[in-house]
């Protein structure tokens, strides 16, 4: 008796029960954000039902594209020709990233491609402090980004046999809104016919680079991205009370002035840096800790006050200069759902141009804001 053959996935239906359900939360989100109310019992369990389903089409679907990839190892030149050749006949190509791979949909043929796509969702993480210092980016979130929060309470002072009164802990919580990034690049059909490596390109190098920069400037920006509403950085509001530094900044200025009085609000430091632009850092390393004393620069091997240093030209506005102090454990970031990356021949016909156009929605939040400080070096 023949062994029975192990039935393949369908992809396709993988990707879209996977978008129904998240269709499906995003309703009783706004349904909830609409009435300015909680999730009910029945949401809840249908949220969790929801969840819990989503991680496992996700599961799924890595084992659909490795066995694809196993069968197919020209996956990714089979996927530039399907977006070439729908460009060509004017058709749209959806690609959709989803944690760790991507699906490339061939729209005339019903066909989608899986592929790996561990190169292009590194670059967006490469490069944040968030990584640098060790903590995660999440990926594939759905539903609330929600963090529980509770106040401090003190123990009580009883003698022999007296019943010690009842403390109650009061409890809330801070939730994440995200908000859609995304860009649109048009390519004429001339480069796209004459140069091979152009979707690749894009795809791969371009468009997570722009989406990065982006991301950069949110978390570290002393002032709102335009079009930001909830999407802002733990430095933002903070001008008002920087804390002023010389033109050089001193050693005890930024040790004492700034750590230590970031740390005497009770935070950790587990995760503390500096952030500051390069020509700052440049300056520091050439400027010593004390002038009478033996010669040692303030910043060294990447490390100042004891604390690493990462840089960013970010936290420059047009004309102030700044040095941001923080741990960064308080200032999560998670990328929601999937990425949509649309090659649309469309829009851009009446200049014979493809536009490449990538949308995601990220959240950011400030768990607490005495967990950051900003230093504005004088002029």
């Amino acid at each position: 008796m023949k062994k029975e053959e192990k039935k393949k996935l369908n992809v396709r239906e993988l990707v879209n029960k996977y978008q129904t359900n998240c269709d499906r939360i995003s309703e009783i989100a706004e349904t909830c954000e609409k009435e300015q109310r909680e999730r009910t019992e029945a949401e809840d369990k249908e949220f969790a039902a929801l969840t819990r389903e989503n991680q496992l089409l996700q599961m799924k679907m890595q084992v659909a594209t490795a066995e694809h990839l196993r069968e197919n190892p020209n996956a990714a030149a089979d996927a530039v020709k399907i977006i070439r050749e729908n460009a060509s006949r004017g058709q749209k190509s959806e690609i959709i990233f989803v944690r760790d791979l991507m699906m490339v949909s061939d729209i005339t043929n019903g066909a989608i491609v899986p592929l790996n796509v561990q190169e292009i969702i590194k670059p967006l993480t490469e490069g944040f402090i968030l990584d640098k210092v060790g903590l995660p980016m999440p990926t594939g979130l759905s539903g609330d980004f929600v963090w529980p929060m509770y106040e401090m309470v003190e123990a009580q002072i009883a003698g022999e046999g007296v019943a010690l009164s009842d403390t109650k802990i009061p409890f809330s919580k801070m939730t994440a809104a995200p908000e859609r990034v995304g860009i649109a690049i048009p390519v004429t059909n001339q480069s796209l016919n004459q140069s091979d490596g152009v979707l690749e390109m894009i795809v791969r190098e371009i468009m997570p680079r722009a989406i990065r920069l982006l991301l950069n400037k949110i978390l570290f920006s002393t002032t709102k991205v335009n079009g930001a509403t909830n999407l802002v950085g733990p430095f933002v509001g903070k001008v008002d009370s920087a804390i002023v530094l010389s033109a050089v900044p001193t050693f005890k200025q930024l040790n004492v002035d700034m750590k230590a009085k970031l740390l005497e609000t009770g935070i950790d430091g587990e995760h503390l840096c500096w952030i500051m632009t390069k020509s700052m850092a440049a300056m520091l390393e050439g400027t010593p800790i004390n002038e009478k004393g033996v010669f040692m620069p303030m910043l060294q091997n990447g490390i100042l006050c004891g604390l690493p240093v990462y840089t960013t030209n970010c936290i420059r506005d047009e004309e102030t200069e700044y040095i941001g102090l923080g741990d960064w454990r308080y200032q999560p970031m998670g990328l929601f759902g999937t990425m949509r990356f649309i090659v649309d021949p469309y829009s851009q016909a009446r200049k014979d141009s493809v536009d490449f156009v990538l949308n995601t929605d990220y959240a950011t939040k400030t768990l607490r804001s005495e967990a950051f400080m900003l230093g504005k070096v004088a002029e």
